[in-house]
């Protein structure tokens, strides 16, 4: 049993059965700008898991902010009525429901309203290069008036409070810092000036809000900018007055600015330390008297309660990992941490503030709305035979098994995992062993039958006769999207050997990036390390296409390119020989010679699809399911091995 996490934390006027928050961010599950019902069952699981404090997603409050295309909008008049909706589901399970009211300023989009951005400053946002209006004493106004209304809302949809955003993609916080801040009349300059947006309006709030409802703010209090932005010391100071003023119940704090988009709580990827922002909220802590919660890769309940024990924050912000697994506290209360589904950090389906507009997922959990429910007993007897141990067929392996059925694994390598565990054997991405070596200890716990090491022919399932067979062999390298001459040469390696262990020979290495994607960019880090001279040849029009999406990009441009690597941008191979690389440039004539001695190929892969068309038509009962079918992400992969075995 936890010591403190599981203990209450008084909030204001109100009591949180514990101290774990889990977070506001974006989901794109809003209807007609409204929470929805896919919101409520979203809450609601976080909250039946455990969580005592659920945040719900930011409200805009004025017309000029739609950040993106599902936003939610505090301001319409129904906007109340859908709140209590998903409050009373909340309330249901003893949790308490906090709305987020926020206005992104510069850090908003105007491709949903065709209208000017506002913010304090025509500060560029760096990400779009939009310029917004610096915004007239009656903008303030009515953005306040906003706020105010938005707090109206939250207490006609009976939740029991708001919080501010005031830190990731913030007006509030814009009008804080320097940075963004060039005014010079009384809402700009001195802190006294900068404050007074922000001050003028939590008054306007608590008005509105009155003596019964909860206002805490999330608080950015270093901008990672220390040349204009909010630093550390000034960040302490700010929230020193803010909660000398009596109107803030909490604080939750965190890092990052429109330079470093990629350190904001939810962005932060495996390749940032866990907690790495929490030195932050024990700073604040010890400077004011109201609860400080601590955000930033916090990612399991025996690192929270570290955290808490070491007296560095009240709380903790958790999101992605109570995404991940939204009985993550009811199983750490229970004794049972082991069985938690881990958080990744991978950022591949839980970032839906794009363009895309898709809905939010997780790559490790399929049960995204709602844990699952015990699965029924299977009726069909007899053995049913996963072949392949990666995420996709152990997840089917569990699934199965947790029917009753009984499972046997086979995994032609020696241990199990898989593309994930071949990825973690790079030192940045450690951490996706944690899904594989969970789903291997759930194997383990199921009593199901794993045979590794060896490859399963035709021969041996039509001899042994299982009743059901799954196949998920996975993929394997391919030569290219069009076959490069020479692709089959001594000196030409995959990343998969390499990451297997295959040695790299000479100094000179040419890796040829046709993905853009996690696994090549990582190899060719690795040769680096070791020493190798890297070049990094992709006919995109820059490297690392996959890595903006995943906010690992910066992380990684600061390491390779401190190692000296080479990026060769709109480049194509025209062929490899031995010795030597012969490039083309797409927007240039002539061919360019590289002198090498080895070359790696990150090119897309293929299904490994032999085993299931030779059993084709010759067993009554069979299935694929991830990279055989077509090579494709985890989270692909462990969803269709949830869905084959809940049918055996």
């Amino acid at each position: 049993m936890q010591r403190q996490l599981f203990q209450p934390l008084q909030l204001g006027p109100r009591e949180a059965g514990n101290r774990i928050l889990f977070g506001s961010h974006a989901t794109n599950f809003a209807r007609h700008h409204l929470l929805s019902a896919q919101h409520a069952d979203y809450y609601a699981a976080r909250a039946a898991g455990g969580a005592g404090i659920i945040l719900l997603e930011e409200h805009t409050v004025h017309p000029s902010d739609q950040p993106y295309e599902s936003a939610l909008k505090g301001y319409l008049p129904q906007a109340s009525q859908a709140i209590a909706t998903v409050a009373r589901r909340i309330h249901a399970h003893g949790s308490l429901a906090l709305l987020q009211l926020n206005h992104n300023g510069q850090q908003s989009s105007s491709d949903y309203t065709q209208r000017e951005l506002w913010a304090p400053s025509p500060v560029p946002n760096v990400a779009t290069r939009e310029v917004p209006k610096a915004m007239e004493r009656a903008d303030i106004q009515a953005v306040i008036a906003g706020f105010a209304g938005g707090a109206r809302a939250a207490v006609a949809g009976e939740s029991d409070g708001i919080e501010l955003q005031v830190a990731d993609s913030s007006l509030l916080r814009q009008f804080l810092s320097p940075l963004t801040n060039q005014r010079s009349d009384e809402y700009g300059g001195e802190l006294n000036n900068r404050l007074r947006f922000l001050q003028e309006t939590i008054e306007a709030v608590d008005r509105e809000l009155g003596s019964d409802h909860v206002l805490g703010l999330r608080l950015c209090t270093d901008e990672l900018a220390p040349w204009a932005g909010l630093t550390p010391e000034q960040g302490i100071e700010i929230a020193r007055l803010l909660s000398e003023t009596g109107r803030i119940d909490y604080l939750t704090i965190t890092m990052g600015s429109i330079f470093s988009t990629q350190m904001f709580p939810f962005h932060a990827s495996m390749q940032v330390a866990r907690g790495y922002a929490v030195h932050l909220a024990a700073a604040v802590k010890a400077a004011v008297t109201v609860p400080v919660f601590a955000a930033g890769r916090i990612m399991s309940a025996e690192q929270a309660e570290t955290i808490l024990a070491q007296e560095q924050a009240d709380g903790v912000e958790m999101i992605r990992a109570l995404i991940a697994d939204p009985q993550l506290p009811r199983q750490a209360m229970q004794g049972q941490g082991e069985r938690t589904r881990p958080c990744i950090a991978c950022n591949q389906g839980c970032q839906v503030r794009t363009i895309m507009n898709a809905e939010i997922s997780c790559n490790v959990n399929p049960d995204l709305l709602q844990r699952g429910t015990a699965p029924a007993a299977a009726a069909r007897g007899g053995s049913v035979w996963i072949i392949g141990g990666g995420p996709a067929g152990m997840e089917a392996a569990r699934s199965t098994a947790l029917r009753g059925r009984r499972v046997v694994l086979y995994e032609r390598a020696q241990e199990l995992g898989g593309t994930a565990a071949l990825a973690a054997r790079s030192p940045e991405r450690q951490e996706l062993r944690l899904i594989t070596d969970y789903l291997q200890a759930e194997l383990q716990r199921l009593q199901v039958e794993i045979h590794s090491g060896i490859e399963v022919s035709p021969r041996m399932v039509l001899e042994q006769q299982p009743t059901s067979v799954v196949v998920a062999t996975g993929a394997r390298p391919g030569p290219g999207l069009l076959p490069i001459p020479g692709h089959d040469l001594a000196h030409v390696t995959n990343i998969r050997h390499m990451l297997a262990g295959a040695e790299v020979a000479g100094e000179r290495v040419l890796v040829i990036d046709e993905t853009g994607a996690h696994g090549t960019l990582a190899a060719a880090e690795l040769l680096a390390t070791s020493g190798k001279q890297v070049e990094i040849v992709t006919s995109e029009w820059y490297v690392g296409r996959d890595l903006v999406a995943t906010h690992d990009i910066a992380h990684w441009l600061q390491r390779v390119l401190a190692l000296g690597v080479t990026l060769t941008t709109h480049t194509n191979v025209a062929r490899i020989e031995k010795g030597r690389v012969i490039l083309v440039d797409c927007f240039a004539e002539g061919e360019i010679e590289r002198q090498v001695d080895a070359v790696v190929l990150g090119t897309y892969e293929l299904p490994e699809q032999e085993l299931y068309l030779a059993l084709k038509g010759k067993v009554a009962r069979l299935f694929r399911i991830g990279d055989c079918v077509a090579p494709r992400r985890i989270e692909q992969a462990i969803r269709e091995g949830r869905q084959v075995g809940e049918q055996l």
